[in-house]
């Protein structure tokens, strides 16, 4: 029987210390590239394997970085989660992820699981509102949370910029003469100007906020018609709310998705009915979810940044992992606007 390659194996085929070797593979203090490099190499040609259990019981750390989002059903969530492992990766830990599912049980029913999957820390995506003012989120172990529903400053949140990016696209669809603007994924629970205008929190309230600001800021009032509800905004709801649209008689000049994902399933209820897209109706999505580029028409959208919103929120729970104190802080992402095949070219000297 083989025995196991150890760290001391390593040290001596590469000729360095042990010490050396816990560096290279803990990714932690300076050496020569080519010193890094020869000590890899050793690893490799030796088969070393790190064990995970040995050193998990040593320090009391597992290299493992834990993700808690809702499904995969919708596009940006493997998207989300591609970035999420590819980040943490380049910082020397691994990924463990579970999920909580459609069924509107949100994050309360995996608190208890994610706390036998042994990650050093945990990044929360939530989809709606947090109870009792988020304190589910006092945890013994360090969280970031992720999404467009408030942390009340117990523990570090990245959100995106949803009224500012929905208030600039449509912003430029109205500069460019639209004026019958509809919103696919309004809530289905119907909600006051006052209500959306004092929004501080949740995707759908956010976004419609940034629609409603941008007509009044040009001195337009808001057609409540065009607001079309659905609170899942995957492929097939678009296509249902093209239906619904039609049979209402309701005919805009463009459309505003609040996700790629609906905007993807939008296009297709279009065409199915013989519009044209962008000559009869515009279409924007909000993501830029890489299907984006190859629908047809290609899809024009928000990118909010999404590398940045992981690459942050990473950043901040290794901080936390590695003893940061500090006060809860919020990071919201900048967001450009993606022109592509399902809108009207905007004139030269208002492109981004």
């Amino acid at each position: 029987m083989t025995s196991r390659v150890t760290i001391k194996d390593v040290a001596r085929h590469s000729g360095v210390s042990i010490k050396t070797v816990s560096n290279v593979i803990n990714g932690t203090g300076s050496m020569r590239d080519s010193t890094r490099k020869r000590v890899q190499e050793s690893i490799r040609e030796l088969g070393y394997m790190v064990n995970v259990s040995a050193r998990s019981l040593k320090t009391g750390a597992t290299k493992l970085i834990g993700l808690a989002i809702f499904d995969f059903s919708q596009p940006f969530a493997p998207y989300l989660a591609d970035k999420v492992i590819d980040i943490s990766r380049k910082h020397g830990y691994g990924t463990v992820i579970s999920t909580y599912g459609s069924d509107g049980s949100g994050l309360p029913v995996i608190m208890d699981e994610i706390t036998k999957l042994s990650a050093d820390g945990w990044l929360l995506f939530s989809d709606q509102p947090l109870k009792n003012k988020g304190i589910i989120l006092d945890q013994p172990y360090p969280i970031v949370l992720a999404g467009d529903y408030e942390s009340y400053d117990r523990v570090d949140w990245v959100t995106m910029p949803n009224t500012r990016a929905i208030r600039y696209v449509t912003g430029r669809l109205l500069d460019m003469g639209c004026r019958h603007i509809a919103v696919f994924g309004a809530p289905e629970k119907a909600k006051t100007r006052n209500e959306y205008m004092c929004a501080t929190e949740g995707t759908q309230e956010l976004r419609i906020r940034g629609y409603i600001e941008a007509f009044e800021e040009r001195g337009l009032s808001v057609d409540w018609r065009m607001l079309l509800p659905k609170d899942w905004m995957e492929g097939v709801s678009g296509v249902q709310v093209v239906t619904q649209m039609l049979s209402k008689g309701i005919r805009p000049d463009a459309i505003i998705c609040l996700t790629d994902a609906m905007a993807l399933g939008t296009l297709h209820g279009l065409q199915n009915e013989g519009i044209r897209i962008p000559e009869d109706i515009q279409v924007v999505g909000f993501d830029d979810v890489p299907e984006s580029s190859y629908s047809t028409p290609s899809l024009t959208t928000i990118d909010p940044s999404l590398n940045d919103y992981v690459e942050h929120a990473i950043d901040m729970l290794i901080e936390r992992i590695n003893g940061y104190k500090g006060k809860p802080r919020t990071f919201v992402t900048d967001f450009q606007l993606v022109e592509r095949d399902s809108t009207l070219t905007f004139p030269k000297d208002k492109r981004l």
